[in-house]
This record gives structure tokens, sequence and C-alpha cells, in this order.
């Protein structure tokens, strides 16, 4: 994963043994799209596993505003934190497709995290990946203008396998301006005025609703990012 540049989407990881070994030891859960499933307070002695979908997990403060810390796909997993803690979840967790979760009990966790190396290779590789990513976050936030953290979010989104005669790419990830605000921490009406902005400078365009990034401005900008 690159952190330089993360949209804060978990790219899909399988392990065909740690797949298996989950999926005999725990309970199949479907959630329907958009559904909040898990929210702070609640008290949750499982772990869950993205067997087919997305999930978004965010935070919302006392004026409603609400921010991504990341998205995960098959092959991720999630609530390890509140279960080896023994603390409530802190935070909203979605579906944001129709999903399929595993949900394995704690007793059985806590089992198979002595008796199996790999299994707790796993749950360590899980809780380090999102620890990086939100030590990103926190340098993001910090010292990042909202504009900036906007760039840096179409620049990791960009599809640069194909490019348009005009010298454009296209973003993979689709986005209203609500949600982008969710994920760089903005009001939408900060996000749109900024999308104008951009707009004008040339470094992206909106073509059929669909965000395009300019391929010479992403080259510079991310050489830009390299030197920071």
């Amino acid at each position: 994963m690159n952190f330089t540049g993360t949209n804060l989407t978990f790219q899909p990881y399988y392990d065909k043994i740690i797949d298996d070994l989950i999926c005999s030891n725990s309970a199949r859960v479907e959630v329907p799209s958009k559904k909040i499933f898990l929210s702070p307070g609640d008290k949750i002695d499982y772990i869950y596993y993205v067997k087919q979908g997305q999930t978004m997990h965010y935070m919302i403060n006392p004026d409603g505003m609400e921010k991504i810390l990341y998205k995960l796909t098959p092959g991720w997993l999630f609530g390890e934190t509140a279960l080896f803690l023994g603390h409530t979840t802190g935070l909203h967790s979605q579906a944001v497709t129709d999903v399929v979760l595993q949900r394995m009990d704690g007793a059985v966790v806590r089992r198979f995290f002595k008796e199996s190396t790999l299994f707790a290779n796993y749950i360590v590789r899980n809780s380090c990946s999102k620890l990086l990513i939100l030590r990103y976050e926190i340098e993001n936030l910090t010292f990042n203008s909202c504009k900036n953290r906007i760039k840096r979010f179409y620049a990791a989104s960009v599809d640069r396998i194909h490019i348009t005669e005009e010298g454009w790419y296209n973003v993979k990830v689709h986005t209203t301006h609500y949600e982008l605000g969710i994920i760089v921490g903005a009001a939408r009406v900060t996000v749109s005025k900024l999308l104008n902005e951009l707009c004008e400078e040339k470094f992206i365009r909106v073509i059929n609703r669909n965000v395009q990034v300019n391929a010479k401005l992403y080259d510079q900008y991310m050489k830009e990012c390299e030197i920071e």
C-alpha cells in the first residue's frame, strides 16, 4: 500500500489458509448496502472478517462532521482492537456495498492467536496496516491544506494504465462532494469550492460527472511529493 498517496481503501488481500480457518470457525453475517451495523459504545467480543463487499469505518464529531478512517475490502478484518483491549468500539462501521462478513467469537480468536503463528501474524498485519494509514492521516491533516488533501486523494486514485488521447487519467474511485468531504475531513461546501479551483487550474476536469486528472500535472505533482 502506498501511504504517500492513499485513498484510505485497503486493497483486497487473500490468504487461502487464513480464509479457510476463519470461515470454518465463524458465523456468516450478511449486511445490506448502506446499513450501519456497529456504532460507538457497542461492546463486541468478536472480530469481523470481510468475505465479500466493502465496509467503511468512520468517526462523527458533536457537530455532525464525519471523517473516514479507512475502507476495508475482502481479506481484511476489524474489531481486533476492541476485542484485545476489552474496550467498546469507537467507530461507526457501515456497509458500502452488500457485504458478507464472517464473525469469529472472541474465545475462538484468542485460542487461534495462541495456537497458530500464521493467524497471530495475520492479526498483527491487520493492526499494523491500520496504524500506518492512521499515521499517514495524522500527517496529512496536520501538514497539508484541504486542497492538497483532495489532490492527494485523486492522485492516489488515477488509472495510470489508461490515458485519454488528450492526456488525462480516469479516476477509479467515484465519490460525491459529500463523500469526498468525509474522506478529506472538510465540509461539502468547502469541497465544492476547492474542486472548482482545481478545475480552473486544469489539475482535474469533470466529463459526464466523472473526474479525470491531467497526466502532465499529475506527474509534476508526484515529483513534488517525492521531494517533500
